[in-house]
């Protein structure tokens, strides 16, 4: 990491997320990239921070892989009451997930299994994906969307579909 960065401890990092809040004059506070969960106690320790903190929300986004694996990371992230789970899912086949993702195809439920651990464990969360039709066929929206009813309707409802312009 330290040829790419700097480590933060989670005091650090909360102060970090406080400034930039404070200097861009929003309330609400959001970790993203590099996959967060991979960091489970550094990010929970984290949370332990936003807790008590004068802001009413805190977005963790995941692909969820972690959470599908672990239904424990669900439990744990059902201790606070400021955090909203955004699970950027993937794909809907084997073979759309090992494309976008690189992972192996074998893993593609393990958001879907996320979406169930969270939603058992009582904590806030809702699904988003890359339903744009340059980067997923249509045939694979009407799977996700399926799946996502499968676990639960009104996550298929909820859906937070994103469009992108794909680079040549």
């Amino acid at each position: 990491p330290e040829l790419y960065g700097e480590f933060h401890s989670p005091a650090q990092a909360f102060k970090r997320l406080d400034e930039a809040a404070r200097r861009f004059k929003v309330r609400k506070l959001r970790l993203s990239g590099a996959e967060p969960l991979l960091g489970v106690d550094h990010v929970l320790a984290l949370l332990e921070y936003v807790e008590a903190s004068g802001y009413p929300l805190f977005i963790l986004e995941t692909n969820g892989i972690a959470l599908g694996v672990d239904k424990e990371i669900a439990r744990k992230l059902a201790r606070f009451g400021k955090v909203h789970v955004r699970v950027s899912l993937k794909a809907a086949t084997p073979q759309g997930f090992q494309k976008r993702t690189g992972a192996r195809g074998e893993f593609y439920e393990l958001p879907f299994k996320a979406l169930e651990h969270l939603l058992d464990a009582g904590v806030s969360f809702h699904a988003a994906a890359m339903t744009d039709p340059r980067i997923m066929p249509r045939e694979e929206r009407r799977l996700l969307l399926e799946k996502l009813r499968d676990v639960d309707p009104r996550l298929a409802a909820n859906l937070e579909e994103e469009v992108c312009d794909p680079y040549e």
